[in-house]
């Protein structure tokens, strides 16, 4: 099933938020140890945004991912090839950071709705897939299931 808009933009706010979290704390350990900032930033960098891929359990899922239930495959919804997924996440984030962000304002408004893929996801010959069942009939609306049960 395609993940919504919604979806990826979460996924990717909470690995975002978490790197962006240790940053911030990183930047006042600075006064003890000069580069321990800048090493801590890495760690985070690569603590949130690409050892997840390591693990087996999580294959294809950052922790943003995994709390969305979303997650990276082939074209074919086979497994992704760990090099794949790494160079992916390299492209995006390097083109993210060297523009200042506007690449992930292009990517998404050139995201597909019926396929969700963006442009690095077409350059890279990956989708993500929802890994949730869908729960009930469609009413036309991305209701959440706390709005149905009041009645909205």
């Amino acid at each position: 099933m395609v993940p919504s808009f919604e979806k990826r933009v979460r996924a990717f706010a909470i690995d975002t938020s978490a790197v962006t979290l240790f940053i911030i704390l990183s930047l006042f350990l600075g006064t003890y140890y000069k580069p321990l900032p800048w090493i801590i930033t890495g760690l985070a960098f690569f603590g949130f945004y690409f050892f997840p891929y390591f693990a087996k359990k999580t294959h294809g899922q950052t922790l943003g991912k995994k709390v969305q239930r979303i997650q990276i495959v082939k074209l074919d919804d086979s497994k992704v090839e760990l090099w794949r997924i790494i160079l992916r996440d390299l492209f995006k984030l390097s083109l993210s950071i060297a523009t200042f962000g506007i690449y992930l304002i292009v990517a998404f408004f050139a995201m597909s709705d019926k396929t969700s893929r963006t442009i690095h996801d077409y350059i890279f010959k990956t989708k993500v897939i929802d890994l949730e069942k869908p729960t009930g009939k469609y009413d036309g609306f991305n209701k959440t299931e706390s709005m149905r049960k009041r009645g909205f």
